[in-house]
């Protein structure tokens, strides 16, 4: 027998090392999460978890995985999964039946679903597979004495991390008294899915588990023995001489409300504050902060981190996440593995249960109740989250209708609060948000209030941008700072290039740009004098210019682009113009009967009193959502409850996963002048350079260019021969001329 503690988990980790520090990670959370007992029916919850962990690598003690770690994977490939084996220990304990199951799915799933183990590694009722599970299972016979010496510290550490004794076990005497779980439990609750027999497991029990053990395995593979908790009381961290009312107001607030304030007065710092009034005795809740756009949203993580002084309180997921922090943490003389390494490890604590605060969009959220990767783990962060959800009216009628279905869920089953925030949200959108999830508080500026932030002059100018051109050029000419802001890429791209020759300091910002060349833009934004941009540029930037062209829009989106002007009240009053037509293509994005009563309600309207924008909203919208939005509102709530029934936790079905992915509407593509540049930084596994050359372009974009034969297929990437140019982006009216 080999001395106690001994046996490794890992090759500079012993067995009993990693059990105690993934126990460690177990005690924050239970701190941090003291009420999932109740929010999973099951009283005895936590010793359930910390007997998942004690056991969760029992299965290394085999022979040929402890060769392996000793000498290497290439060397001794072990060639069966540890936790198959770590399972069976689930005969030592003393639960009914249903609760070692349930530990014993924690374990053998804490790293392929049941999915996974069903293709590769069923013990039942294939011959091969039962015959390879007892050979791998007779090789924890020469340290099974040491496994079982490890039942002695049962008491102490059940005391000192679970906060009380227990001893609910028994010794077992060989392997064969080792149970198969796969066959026994993993078999029997994949069958009662199939019929859609749900036991409490299927639901909110098994998540919480399942959940709860992968975050404690990975943080204390990562070395993180603890989760952090939250700003200790954030109004010093916004320590202004005074608050606004509308700030203050929002600071005093118990549970979930509206708050409905100008841009530029404070919302976002009402919103931290609002969370620390929400945050329980040991600042544990989780704080999540929504926003539509990753421009906005990389703004606000490196806001954040600023304001808090710790770069550790702040995570961010989006799509494009690890390209931003690998721009962040660049510097020619740092060591790109180091930086590769880094932003691995920044982003995997991000996804992780670890950091309080979260910086992302709705599909992060989103992902999880489609059944995603590791989505037990984001589930169960979620639960007692304060949800910041920021300019809601951002969202197509199919988003929204998600987002409030998930918020539902999040509300009424996981004890979540939200704070929905935007200058502008239509009546009825309000009044979805309130009747489903019971939210009566409502914030607003008084009259008064709103006056004071009076900062804009409509005026309606007849035609389109392209039509009146030299307006814009005389206010540039004049020195003013000029925000123009088109509804289409195309669009913005022409009339870039009809004004960009006249003003060098000038840029242009839109969805079709080689995150290469959007980054370097994004950091430009403050000090242009002229900034053609489209959507990307209404939520949430922090930029403040003199005079504003837009094209018509929705009354909501246009007030989000006023905002971008005059933001700070430095002058009185600044003009905003919006243009009486678009161009054809607006029908795909807008709903031209809202368009069009938006430029009609303002052709009269002059100076834009603040207080009389929610009238001018809610007139338009008086009819809430109509036509196509209508539809797509509709089927969302009348079929997710059924589909999100059928994402349970130890199984990650692929048909949800592939759901989720379809409501991203575009394709990932690389310009064909840089297929050479991309695939060079591939081949020498410079990824995060790889990425720099990728844009997206919507599927019918890509459908259209792939049938007049400019799209190539290469080393599983897509290649589009249009003109790309890094001031305009992707010409898609504009082929190359020729290949290289």
């Amino acid at each position: 027998m080999n001395e106690m503690g001994k046996l490794l988990a890992k090759p500079d980790e012993t067995l009993l090392e990693h059990t105690e520090n993934a126990l460690k990670v177990f005690k924050s959370i239970k701190e941090a999460y003291h009420n999932v007992p109740q929010l999973c029916g099951v009283e005895d919850f936590w010793e359930h978890l910390f007997y998942s962990l004690f056991f969760h690598d029992f299965g290394k003690g085999a022979t040929g995985f402890q060769e392996m770690l000793k000498v290497g994977h290439q060397k001794a490939p072990w060639k069966y999964r540890h936790e198959i084996l770590s399972a069976g220990f689930i005969s030592t304990l003393n639960y009914d039946q249903q609760y070692k199951d349930a530990i014993g799915l924690a374990i053998i799933t804490h790293h392929k679903d049941i999915n996974k183990l069903r293709e590769r590694y069923n013990t039942f009722p294939s011959p091969p597979g039962k015959k390879l599970y007892h050979k791998k299972l007779s090789e924890l016979e020469p340290n099974f004495e040491e496994l079982l010496s490890y039942f002695e510290l049962i008491e102490k550490w059940s005391k000192e991390y679970l906060g009380y004794k227990r001893d609910n076990y028994k010794i077992i005497s060989s392997i064969d008294d080792l149970e198969d779980v796969y066959k026994n439990s993993a078999r029997i609750y994949y069958n009662e899915w199939e019929d859609e027999k749900y036991t409490p497991l299927h639901g909110k029990y098994g998540i919480f588990l399942k959940g709860f053990v992968n975050a404690c395995d990975h943080l204390a593979s990562g070395s993180k023995y603890e989760i952090l908790t939250g700003i200790s009381d954030m109004r010093s961290v916004y320590n202004f001489p005074e608050f606004r009312k509308v700030q203050e107001d929002t600071a005093k607030v118990k549970g979930s409300a509206f708050l409905t304030s100008p841009t530029g007065s404070g919302k976002t710092e009402a919103s931290l504050l609002w969370s620390d009034n929400n945050q329980n005795s040991n600042k544990s809740k989780r704080v999540f902060y929504l926003l539509p756009y990753t421009a906005s949203i990389n703004a606000m993580y490196k806001r954040l981190q600023k304001d808090f002084e710790n770069e550790d309180l702040v995570g961010l997921l989006h799509g494009k996440a690890s390209y931003f922090l690998y721009k962040e943490l660049s510097d020619d003389n740092v060591n790109y593995d180091n930086v590769k390494s880094n932003v691995r490890d920044i982003k995997g604590l991000s996804k992780k249960i670890y950091r309080p605060y979260k910086i992302l969009t709705p599909f992060q959220i989103l992902k999880a109740f489609f059944g995603s990767r590791g989505f037990e783990m984001q589930i169960s962060e979620m639960s007692n989250g304060l949800f910041i959800l920021d300019e809601i009216h951002a969202y197509d009628a199919h988003t929204t209708s998600l987002i409030l279905e998930i918020l539902k869920i999040l509300k009424n089953n996981y004890n979540a609060e939200m704070l929905v925030m935007s200058a502008t949200l239509p009546s009825f959108i309000k009044n979805l948000f309130k009747d489903n999830l019971g939210i009566s508080t409502e914030i607003k500026m008084g009259k008064i209030e709103l006056k004071e932030f009076t900062r804009h002059k409509v005026n309606v100018v007849s035609g389109s941008i392209i039509d009146n051109l030299d307006l814009i050029l005389e206010d540039l000419e004049n020195g003013k700072r000029a925000l123009i802001v088109c509804n289409t890429v195309l669009r913005a791209q022409e009339v870039f290039e009809e004004l960009s020759d006249e003003i060098e300091n000038s840029a242009l910002l839109h969805s079709r740009f080689m995150l290469r060349d959007r980054e370097k833009i994004e950091k430009s934004l403050d000090n242009l004098d002229l900034l053609v941009g489209t959507q990307a540029i209404e939520v949430s930037l922090d930029i403040d210019y003199d005079v504003l062209y837009s094209e018509p829009a929705p009354i909501d989106a246009l007030i989000q682009r006023f905002g971008r002007v005059n933001r700070k009240r430095r002058k009185k009053i600044a003009p905003v113009n919006v243009f009486s037509e678009g161009s054809e293509s607006d029908k795909y994005i807008y709903t031209p009967e809202i368009v069009a009563k938006t430029v009609q309600s303002l052709e009269n309207v002059g100076i834009l009193e603040e207080d009389i924008i929610q009238n001018i909203v809610d007139n338009i919208y008086g009819d809430g959502y109509v036509g196509k939005d209508k539809e797509e509102f509709e089927i969302v709530q009348k079929y997710f409850e059924s589909f999100n029934r059928r994402i349970v936790p130890f199984i990650n079905d692929k048909e949800s996963e592939v759901e989720f992915y379809s409501l991203f509407n575009s394709y990932e593509v690389v310009p064909l002048k840089y297929k050479l540049n991309y695939l060079r930084e591939l081949k020498e596994k410079r990824y995060f350079e790889a990425m720099s050359y990728i844009l997206s372009i919507s599927v019918g974009q890509f459908k259209k260019l792939e049938t007049e034969n400019n799209v190539e297929y290469d080393m599983g990437t897509y290649f589009v021969n249009m003109v790309y140019d890094e001031k305009l982006g992707l010409r898609l009216d504009r082929e190359e001329s020729s290949i290289w």
